[in-house]
């Protein structure tokens, strides 16, 4: 999966978590659940989606930082071989 493709899924997973709370908060017109009920069920959602996003950034940041580190060693053997060759 491209990096696009990950940063797509996140994207569409805030989407649509945004998407339930709004369901939630229109419920509260129809008397479906208690409003105080369906707070909680908005506040648990947050919750989940904070979670969610966070590992996601902290994994992304993981595989960001050995892919910067990757490259430079590729980079800095690149330059060496270069100045040798001079």
């Amino acid at each position: 999966m491209s990096k696009v493709d990950v940063f797509a899924e996140i994207y569409l997973w805030n989407l649509n978590m945004d998407r339930l709370i709004r369901v939630l908060q229109r419920l509260e017109l129809h008397s479906i659940r208690s409003r105080r009920e369906l707070k909680a069920y908005a506040i648990r959602l947050e919750e989940i989606r904070a979670g969610l996003n966070a590992d996601f950034a902290e994994v992304m940041a993981s595989r960001e930082r050995a892919e910067e580190f990757r490259l430079w060693t590729w980079r800095t053997a690149l330059e060496r071989q270069k100045e040798k060759a001079n």
